[in-house]
């Protein structure tokens, strides 16, 4: 697998319209600037339309070309309008499927039901409809790029976090698909994973009662091995202006040599840590 940090003209995207999903802040945002950084007109979306605004300001501030509205990933109509939305900018040529959430944390059998509902709609559902709009887009023009992002657990189970990681294991699996059915028409089909990126989906975290303990060890970990969302999203342009499959930040070589950089540096002090606030959530009563 090559990397997709090589120095790309500013220009390269020039002329091209690129959606992001759940783009309003973190690593959508970040995403987003790159692309139009580069060239791109971007399309942003979340789900709070004052949101949208003030983050289609800061891309314009840096004269991007932008605009956005309110969507839910999970509501087909309102994935259907971020798509018209798009067109009415002239074109559809790249499409992100960045929103996320992830689940709270502890064993399944007790999760709340809601909150497992809620981590599908989002992962799974929103990255469904994201992929039936765009896709009948690209096939009908004949080229187009399809970013879906992974996740922990898009190669294997992780416990206590079957919500998220499971969700993460079929958005794998469903590009991987996706990238059969669309063989030799032109459009190519990604997947993206990132790494361990410093946003509130990392910082912010929600615990079933009796397991929030264990999850301080995450402040040593995102040390070790974390980075700020604008450093998680400078492949992005090398993914969409290539044909590779996937972009995986944490290869083996990159743990060791980022997890020494980053010792060295000094992130594993207490003062350097990512901030990290833990939600205790109580799970459903049982019938």
């Amino acid at each position: 697998m090559r990397s997709h940090q090589a120095v790309l003209p500013h220009d390269v995207l020039r002329g091209r319209v690129a959606v992001v999903t759940g783009s309003s802040r973190g690593l959508g945002f970040a995403m987003a600037r790159e692309l139009g950084l580069h060239g791109a007109a971007v399309v942003l979306a979340a789900r709070s339309d004052d949101a949208v605004a003030a983050a289609v300001e800061r891309l314009r501030a840096d004269g991007i070309a932008a605009s956005g509205r309110c969507c839910d990933t999970a509501d087909l109509a309102d994935v259907e309008a971020l798509r018209d939305e798009a067109i009415s900018r002239g074109t559809l040529d790249i499409w992100i499927n960045n929103a996320g959430t992830s689940g709270v944390y502890g064993p399944t059998a007790s999760t709340p039901v809601d909150d497992f509902t809620r981590v599908v709609r989002t992962n799974i559902l929103g990255t469904f409809h994201g992929a039936r709009v765009a896709l009948p887009v690209f096939l009908a023009q004949g080229h187009g790029d399809l970013v879906n992002l992974y996740g922990q657990g898009d190669r294997g189970p992780v416990a206590l976090q079957n919500a998220y990681a499971s969700s993460k294991r079929w958005v794998h699996q469903f590009t991987e698909t996706l990238r059969l059915e669309t063989k030799g028409t032109g459009v190519r089909v990604h997947g993206m994973n990132p790494g361990l990126v410093e946003t509130d989906l990392l910082g912010r975290v929600a615990s079933q009662p009796g397991f929030e303990h264990r999850l301080g060890a995450l402040q040593v970990v995102v040390a070790l091995w974390g980075q700020s969302a604008g450093q998680a999203a400078r492949p992005i342009v090398g993914l969409v202006t290539s044909d590779a499959a996937e972009f995986r930040f944490l290869t083996k070589r990159r743990l060791v040599t980022r997890g020494l950089r980053n010792i060295l540096g000094g992130r594993l002090r207490r003062t350097n840590r990512m901030p990290l606030q833990v939600t205790v959530v109580h799970p459903d009563p049982q019938p």
